[in-house]
């Protein structure tokens, strides 16, 4: 009897453990399931985030402070992610102007002050000066390849106005400010007697959108307010090839070079290849940059109405109102304007001529 009962008793402690070992089997299944799961739902997420193409792209190395802009989207319907982001549209104007390209964004005008950093999402004067100074320190230092140019340009463009400003102060402290010089609202009176400054707007893009050769986001502009930077900025253009595409200008340590882009037009990249100063050789902003860098030279006989809307010019040979000297043909006839010897003129087109100007250029 007492066997029976030891026997018995083995059976139950059998089964019992059994019992646990199944127990612990299920654990380990649910485990494994539960891991499974995770793996797949993490696997589900990444290709819904990974559908959000350039987001890597516009990111503080490339965009600097505008990277803040930088969102998801989600499509229901095409269950996947867009990528929008802000851009800069930069375009010259008198300071007191109330109408950018873009309709109903508020305008930005490039001063060199705390305030227009802010404004304009550029690093603040004492970062870039601190920036400057570890630059000096480390003479040897590799190129900032992945920040988008126009984020330079932005912070170069500061450089210029205060750098000018400062000098114009120190050198001319007892400036008289006319009626004609003061703006219309004080929005910006550190422009104060400018009739050109760089001003900017953010607009909304889309990556859908983005070329197919772009990999980093782009600023827009226009031609002839390229024109009108470069040469405020003191650079000349060396090149200018509609037909091979080609275009190149460099000058007070900076480098613009153009090249087509399918589906976009014509692109331009900013570098700086050294020092540049801001000073006594600026070019004063005034309106008539934009004719000057394009070969015509205002005079004392031209009728102004409008200087920001430059019409047809005339091809009446009697007419000194705007001179024009954009190519060595051109000089030379308007030296024969002007009552000069046969002799003056002819050395324009002598191919060993020297000579320069404001804005040297090809045609």
């Amino acid at each position: 009897m007492s066997d029976n009962g030891n026997g018995g008793g083995g059976g139950n402690n059998n089964n019992n453990g059994g019992n646990g070992d199944e127990i612990a089997l299920g654990w380990v299944a649910l485990v494994v399931s539960l891991v499974a799961l995770l793996g797949t739902v993490a696997q589900v997420l990444q290709q819904y985030y990974a559908s959000a193409a350039g987001f890597a792209n516009c990111g503080e190395n490339v965009m600097g402070e505008w990277w803040k802009t930088t969102k998801r989207i989600f499509r229901p319907t095409e269950l996947r992610f867009e990528v929008q982001f802000e851009a800069p549209v930069i375009f010259v104007c008198p300071p007191e102007n109330m109408n950018g390209p873009v309709k109903g964004v508020p305008i930005h005008f490039v001063s060199g002050t705390d305030e227009s950093f802010k404004n304009t999402r550029t690093l603040s004067a004492s970062e870039e000066e601190a920036q400057r100074q570890g630059s000096r320190e480390n003479k040897v230092h590799t190129a900032d390849n992945e920040r988008a140019t126009w984020v330079t340009l932005l912070s170069q463009l500061h450089t210029m106005e205060r750098a000018s400003r400062e000098w114009a102060n120190e050198h001319y402290p007892d400036t008289i400010i006319t009626p004609e010089m003061k703006l219309e609202d004080e929005r910006n009176p550190e422009l104060r007697g400018h009739t050109l400054a760089v001003a900017l707007q953010a607009k909304n893009r889309s990556w859908d959108n983005m070329p197919t050769d772009v990999k980093k986001p782009y600023a827009t502009t226009t031609i002839c307010h390229l024109l009108e930077i470069a040469a405020m900025m003191g650079i000349y253009w060396k090149e200018w090839d509609r037909s091979k595409d080609r275009y190149r200008a460099e000058g007070n340590g900076f480098i613009l070079t153009g090249t087509t882009v399918t589906d976009l037009g014509l692109m331009f990249t900013f570098q700086i290849s050294g020092g540049s100063r801001f000073q006594e050789n600026r070019v004063i902003p005034v309106d008539e940059v934009k004719e000057l860098c394009c070969g015509s030279v205002s005079t004392i006989f031209r009728a102004r109405s409008d200087v920001r809307r430059l019409g047809v010019v005339t091809e009446d040979p009697r007419d000194l109102g705007i001179l024009q000297l954009g190519s060595m043909n051109e000089i030379s006839e308007t030296m024969v304007l002007m009552n000069c010897n046969t002799i003056t003129a002819s050395y324009f087109r002598q191919p060993d001529s020297k000579h320069t100007h404001l804005f040297p250029g090809k045609s």
